[in-house]
């Protein structure tokens, strides 16, 4: 599998993320509609029943909570959500808006919130601009295959 430079890039800032303090557990980042784009962690995530738990569920219900967030301040008049913080009685989840996705980090329970914050805030710009461009450039692909399967040369070989 070959990957874009757009998804190296990706990749190289999760995993500085991912190994940049202690009680980072997971690392997704996720597009406006839930679906995970990518990912980093420093285990298996694993259910109560020893079956694999994953990560693309954990980004689609990461990206309802958000959007659910992001709408819920909406009504408030409080508008455009920045950070969501979750909190759990063992760990927390971040989930901060970049560009056209959700930068979402899962931690241990003892983390230093402003730390987490500092972090995401450091990593964000980029990720936004490498993610948009990704986004785009993936959209314009499938836009072109679309059109090459509707191309009335390529319906006459159907």
């Amino acid at each position: 599998m070959s990957y874009s430079q757009d998804e190296r890039i990706l990749k190289k800032l999760l995993k500085e993320i991912i190994n940049s303090t202690p009680g980072l557990k997971y690392v997704i980042i996720i597009d406006d509609t839930g679906i995970t784009i990518m990912s980093e962690s420093k285990f298996i995530l694993k259910s109560s029943t020893e079956e694999d738990i994953s990560v693309e569920k954990i980004g689609a219900i990461g990206g309802a909570v958000f959007t659910a967030g992001e709408e819920q301040g909406y009504i408030l008049g409080y508008g455009n959500i920045h950070l969501q913080i979750t909190e759990y009685f063992k760990g927390m989840i971040f989930s901060l808006k970049v560009g056209k996705g959700i930068l979402c980090i899962a931690t241990d329970k003892n983390i230093q919130i402003g730390l987490v914050r500092a972090i995401m805030n450091k990593y964000s710009h980029k990720i936004s601009t490498v993610l948009d461009r990704y986004l785009q450039e993936e959209k314009g692909e499938m836009n072109k295959e679309l059109k090459e399967l509707f191309n009335s040369d390529t319906i006459s070989l159907l």
